[in-house]
Order: C-alpha cells, then sequence, then structure tokens
C-alpha cells in the first residue's frame, strides 16, 4: 500500500515537471520565432530609410529650388519648380514633393496642379520642417498627412543659400503600406500580429486594420495629446483592452504575456517589444500562446510515459526479485528438509 501512495505523488510531481517544463520550452520558442521576425523587420525599415534618408539632401543641392526661393514671385520659375518636383518624385518612387519657404508655407509641390494640392498649405507645426529649420541637418517623421489622409514616412532637409543661410525645407513623403504588406507570419504561428509603436505608443503600422491608431500602452501616462493630434488629424487613438499577465520565466525583459479584448474573444499572446534603428520606434510582435499548450501537452504526454515504462519495469524488477527470493526461501527450505531426513535416518540406523 505504501508504494502506491509514493507511485502517485511521483506521478504528480512528474507531471508538474513535464507541464513546466514544456511551458518553458514553448514560450522560448515563441520568443525566438518573435526575434526572428524582429530582426527581419527592422532590417527592411533600415533598407527603406537608407534607401530615401540621402534623397532630400540631393535634392537640396538643386540650383532651381533656391532659385524659387529666394524670388517666389516668378511665376515662371515657381512652375520649373513644380515640373521639376513632379520629376524627382518620379525618380525617387515617392508619392509627394513639395518646398517651404522659412515660414512653412509651400510654395511647390510636385501635385500642383491636382486639386488636393499642397502649394499654399503651411506646415510649419510639422517636426519635419521644424527641426530641419533649428538644427540645419535633415530631419525623419511619421504623419498622417493632412491633405491626403495617407500614412507617410516624411524625410526633409534644409536648402541653404551660398551664405549658409537658411532659405526653405525640402520634403519627400514615402507611404508606408509596402512596409506593412512586407510582414510575413511566421510559417508555424497562424495567430501571429505585429505593430509599429511611435513613441508615445500609438500604432501606425499595424497587421489589423482595427489596431492602427490605437494606444498599446494604456497604464502609462499620456502622452502630448495636441502634438498627438497634429500627427494623427481625424483619429480617436483609443486605448486598446490590453491586460499584463506577466513575464513567463524562461523569456527575456523584453517579452511579456498579454491578453488583449480589443476584438471579438481575448485573445492572449506573448508580446515581444524591439527597438527599431535610428527611430524612437518599436516594433511589437504577438504571437498567440496556443502552441505553448500543445508543447506543454506533448511534454506531458512524454513525461507520463517515461513515468508508466519506469514504474512497470519497477513492477517487473520488483516481481522478479520477489519470486526470486521466494526460489531462494524453498530452496533453503528443502535443503533443510532433506538435511532433517538424512539426520532422521542416520538415527534410525544407529
Amino acid at each position: 500500500m505504501t508504494y502506491r501512495f509514493w507511485a502517485f505523488v511521483l506521478l504528480l510531481i512528474t507531471a508538474g515537471l513535464s507541464w513546466q517544463l514544456g511551458g518553458w520550452v514553448g514560450y522560448r520558442v515563441l520568443e525566438q520565432e518573435s526575434l526572428e521576425e524582429s530582426f527581419r523587420y527592422s532590417q527592411l525599415i533600415a533598407n527603406e530609410l537608407k534607401r530615401y534618408r540621402p534623397m532630400p539632401e540631393l535634392m537640396a543641392e538643386h540650383p532651381l529650388l533656391q532659385e524659387a526661393l529666394q524670388t517666389p514671385s516668378d511665376a515662371g520659375l515657381l512652375l520649373r519648380a513644380n515640373e521639376g518636383m513632379k520629376r524627382m518624385a518620379d525618380i525617387v518612387g515617392s508619392s509627394d514633393v513639395y518646398l517651404m519657404d522659412r515660414t512653412g508655407l509651400t510654395i511647390a509641390a510636385n501635385n500642383y496642379d491636382q486639386e488636393n494640392s499642397f502649394v499654399g498649405n503651411n506646415y510649419d507645426f510639422r517636426p519635419y520642417f521644424s527641426d530641419a529649420m533649428a538644427t540645419g541637418e535633415s530631419a525623419i517623421y511619421f504623419a498622417l498627412g493632412l491633405a491626403s489622409g495617407r500614412r507617410g514616412l516624411y524625410f526633409s532637409h534644409p536648402i541653404k543659400n551660398d551664405g549658409g543661410d537658411i532659405l526653405g525645407v525640402i520634403a519627400v513623403k514615402v507611404q508606408v503600406r509596402e512596409l506593412e504588406s512586407q510582414w510575413q507570419r511566421p510559417a508555424s504561428f497562424t495567430e501571429a500580429e505585429m505593430v509599429v509603436l511611435d513613441n508615445q505608443g500609438i500604432s501606425f503600422l499595424a497587421s489589423r486594420r482595427s489596431w492602427l491608431y490605437r494606444d498599446f500602452r494604456p497604464n502609462e501616462p499620456a502622452g502630448d495629446m495636441v502634438r498627438l493630434r497634429q500627427r494623427y488629424p481625424g483619429q480617436e487613438l483609443t486605448a486598446m483592452a490590453i491586460t499584463d499577465l506577466g513575464r513567463p520565466i524562461s523569456v527575456s525583459e523584453r517579452s511579456r504575456r498579454v491578453r488583449l479584448e480589443g476584438d471579438g474573444q481575448p485573445q492572449e499572446y506573448l508580446s515581444v517589444r524591439t527597438p527599431l534603428p535610428r527611430l524612437d520606434w518599436s516594433l511589437q510582435v504577438m504571437i498567440g500562446t496556443g502552441p505553448v499548450l500543445w508543447t506543454r501537452v506533448k511534454f506531458l504526454t512524454g513525461g507520463l510515459v517515461l513515468f508508466l515504462g519506469g514504474f512497470l519495469t519497477w513492477l517487473y524488477l520488483r516481481e522478479r526479485y520477489r519470486r526470486e527470493a521466494e526460489l531462494a526461501q524453498r530452496g533453503e527450505q528443502l535443503e533443510r528438509r532433506v538435511a532433517e531426513r538424512t539426520a532422521d535416518l542416520e538415527e534410525s540406523n544407529r
């Protein structure tokens, strides 16, 4: 009876250890998959930045832009600048190229002949303009277009005269849909999602459309709402319903287990956040924790099979040793009886 009790205790210990080990391995696999995807996507963004970052600086060297800023009243010169902007946009593959004077007023743009032209709009409140004017260097910014309503990366560079004085700023806008479309879910995980967050936790790239322009840091202090409204005009910027479930023991500090309740049924994810290169952005890859359950079940099954094999082996050996002991005892009894009979015969003979 005692061995049955200890066998049951050992069974529980084996099941518990197998379950915990399965969770440890499962979360490690999820994190590794997320880190690989984060690295691939961060390299993609780095390549895009490397591709477009030098463009405004090269454009700023064009003498036509300097002339247009110095003589904005010359209609013929502005027309040539507009046509030049259109050619530049075609060459670099950007959606918009436009020229702003020192006040932020757009005086020339590649879409000058369209209904939603940037010409006449003032963008002095946009950081890509103010940063370029303040530092005299290139600037980069992400925002939702005021005129187009489309998300874009803005690359800018100041235009200077021969004396080094800043005359204005040229800006190049690149749409970001391509960055979104090139994110691929890991082949082994169908419940994988991605968001790219700005420095205040607002998502501006997302694998789910309903996750765009949402606050993914609802428990942290709110940022500068005025600048957020300027950056994402017309968006509600509502907070995601996120519950932090803690960090699994086997993963690094950048990973958390979270529950999102935004779309239909609550879904649990392992969330891995990675800073993106040269920007104040962060990439958050979230993979559903369903595979962890299956890993735990596999480890539990394996642990129980090992326990059962060990237990049956122990029972077999125990029974074998018992029978050998019985045979040995019978042999001893037989020898005693033989010795006793022999002694009786000898006594009778005497």
